[in-house]
């Protein structure tokens, strides 16, 4: 603040300051969305890159780790170390690819689903909550937006 420059002034500007940017409001979400998640998963001794993996096996077994990595917006060393974890834990196992000799395959154990299917009672709860407020018909014009969002950045680099 310069000597010519008062707190009112200050105030001024930031008042007629322009809304938000759209970007910090979905990081804004994002990271309070997060933090609930840790918390919701923690009885379940998962992370929210574990929760993701299960959840992506479930929706399409046989994805090798690199193909997890990509859906799951992490480098192929962190979902390494995250398959790792989960089949340590009796989760998922691997088997060898088919096509590719060196290729390992990610598929959910029955533990694995029973923990998924825990998690996702939690999870919804959780959502159900987080969106309680929100009419059903925004809700879907919402998550098509996002995903289609998603979509287009994805393609654009």
């Amino acid at each position: 603040m310069t000597s010519e420059t008062t707190r009112e002034d200050v105030q001024k500007s930031a008042d007629a300051a322009p809304e938000p940017r759209f970007i910090y409001a979905v990081g804004a979400l994002d990271r309070s969305i997060r933090r609930k998640l840790v918390a919701v998963l923690e009885p379940f001794q998962l992370t929210i890159a574990d929760y993701t993996a299960l959840s992506l096996i479930r929706r399409r077994n046989g994805y090798s780790n690199a193909q997890l990595a990509r859906r799951a917006f992490v480098s192929p060393q962190a979902m390494n170390q995250v398959i790792k974890s989960l089949e340590g834990r009796k989760l998922i196992e691997r088997t060898q690819s088919h096509s590719h000799g060196s290729v390992l395959n990610v598929f959910l154990t029955r533990a694995g689903c029973d923990v998924l299917d825990r998690c996702d009672d939690a999870v919804d709860a959780m959502e159900g909550t987080i969106l309680e407020h929100v009419p059903a018909d925004l809700r879907a014009q919402c998550l098509a937006l996002m995903l289609d969002l998603a979509r287009h950045i994805g393609q654009t680099g």
